[in-house]
């Protein structure tokens, strides 16, 4: 009976330590090699494959995420791309596995454009970040579930990309806001251990415990400081000196218009 009650009690718990790592870890319970997509796009400017994007769920539909540079134009191996009018001069955008080419998700239209773009003079500037309707969907594709919270500061997050050698790594971070904020509305900025400079970061997703959708990764940069803590420059290394590595994105509050509410 004794050695019953112990068996039962071993169990028990390694249930509980299963259905923990399922709930806490989102490496254990999503396969994300379904989930971070590469970008292939043309325009009438070029062409674009870089940065990664990934699928969610909204209003009983499926839309694509993904980065815009800061400054409003897009980038493509290292060049500018000149974007006046997505609608008009997009020849097509494809979302797809990078080991699978063959499998791939087609977008179509800006999804609440009025959020993201704004006109000045004859150049279109937009938010760093951008969402599509599908025209081609597929179902080998798993669209996460986004979370529109606000995310309090020092939660433990993690950003999903893939590396310069095309390694998928799930990364985890704390988030860090300036000025001692309390939460992150619209856009979150995210403590780091390694530097996320590569570009298949631009546009990865950002998500919580759960593997919900919390934002989009948009630029990762790096601080070095001196053994105080000050922030100096890297070109004058001195005894103490360290770097501190951190990836700033946008909220999925932001993306999805509930930063007005």
């Amino acid at each position: 009976m004794k050695i019953l009650l112990l068996s039962l009690t071993a169990s028990l718990l390694m249930a509980m330590v299963s259905t923990a790592q399922n709930i806490e870890d989102p490496v254990s319970h999503i396969d994300w090699k379904r989930v971070v997509l590469a970008n292939d796009a043309e325009f009438n400017a070029g062409k674009l494959n870089w940065g990664s994007g990934f699928l969610i769920q909204y209003n009983n539909d499926t839309i694509a995420c993904t980065a815009r540079d800061f400054t409003g134009t897009t980038y493509t191996r290292g060049e500018m791309l000149l974007i006046k009018d997505f609608k008009k001069e997009m020849k097509y955008w494809n979302m797809y596995f990078p080991d699978q080419p063959s499998q791939f998700v087609g977008l179509d239209t800006l999804v609440m454009p009025e959020r993201i773009e704004r006109k000045v003079s004859i150049l279109m500037f937009s938010a760093n970040y951008l969402t599509f309707s599908l025209k081609k969907k597929n179902s080998n594709i798993i669209p996460l579930d986004p979370d529109v919270r606000k995310i309090p500061n020092r939660d433990t997050v993690f950003i999903v990309g893939y590396d310069r050698d095309h390694n998928l790594r799930i990364v985890q971070g704390i988030v860090e806001m300036v000025a001692n904020e309390k939460f992150a509305d619209t856009e979150i900025r995210i403590r780091t251990d390694v530097y996320l400079g590569d570009p298949g970061f631009a546009g990865a997703p950002i998500v919580d415990r759960q593997g919900k959708a919390i934002g989009l990764t948009n630029r990762s940069y790096y601080l070095y400081k001196n053994k105080k803590g000050r922030i100096i420059s890297d070109k004058k290394p001195v005894e103490g000196g360290y770097f501190e590595f951190f990836v700033n994105g946008t909220t999925m509050r932001m993306v999805l218009g509930k930063d007005e509410n």
